[in-house]
C-alpha cells in the first residue's frame, strides 16, 4: 500500500498504556488509554468533542512503573483529531524526556535493533535537512 501512514512514518510505533495530559489554550484532557506511542507522536483514546488539527498543544506523558514516577514532557501539535481518538506530533522535547521516550520505546519495540536503526538516521525527533 503504497504512500499510506505506515510508510511515511519515520519511527517504529509501540503499544503502550500511560496516563497523558494534553494541554490546549482552550482545555485540558486527561486520558490513560494511549493507543500507541513513538518518538515523534502518540495517539491517545479521548471523550468528548477533540481539539482542532493544528492546535498547538503541552503534553504530559506519565511513567508511573517507575519508582519515583518519570515524567515525559513535550511540546506538540494535533495532526488527526477523530470522535474517541487524537493524534498529536511532537515537536518539542527536552534531553531528559527525549532520552526517557526512546528508552520507552526500544524496551517496548517488537523489533529494538530496527527502532535503533531509526535513530540514529535521526536527528533527535525529526530527520536532518
Amino acid at each position: 500500500m503504497a504512500g499510506s501512514d505506515k510508510d511515511r512514518r519515520e519511527f517504529v510505533r509501540v503499544p503502550f498504556r500511560t496516563e497523558v495530559t494534553v494541554r490546549t489554550p482552550e482545555r485540558t484532557l486527561w486520558a490513560n488509554s494511549t493507543l500507541d506511542i513513538s518518538l515523534n507522536g502518540l495517539r491517545i483514546a479521548t471523550e468528548g468533542r477533540p481539539p482542532a488539527e493544528g492546535t498547538a498543544c503541552e503534553i504530559e506523558i506519565v511513567l508511573s512503573n517507575a519508582d519515583p514516577p518519570v515524567i515525559i514532557d513535550a511540546g506538540g501539535t494535533v495532526v488527526r483529531p477523530e470522535p474517541g481518538m487524537l493524534a498529536i506530533r511532537l515537536t518539542e522535547l527536552d534531553f531528559d524526556s527525549y532520552d526517557h521516550l526512546r528508552q520507552l520505546i526500544l524496551n517496548n519495540a517488537a523489533d529494538p535493533e530496527k527502532a535503533e536503526q531509526e535513530f540514529d538516521a535521526h536527528w533527535g525527533i525529526r530527520k536532518p535537512s
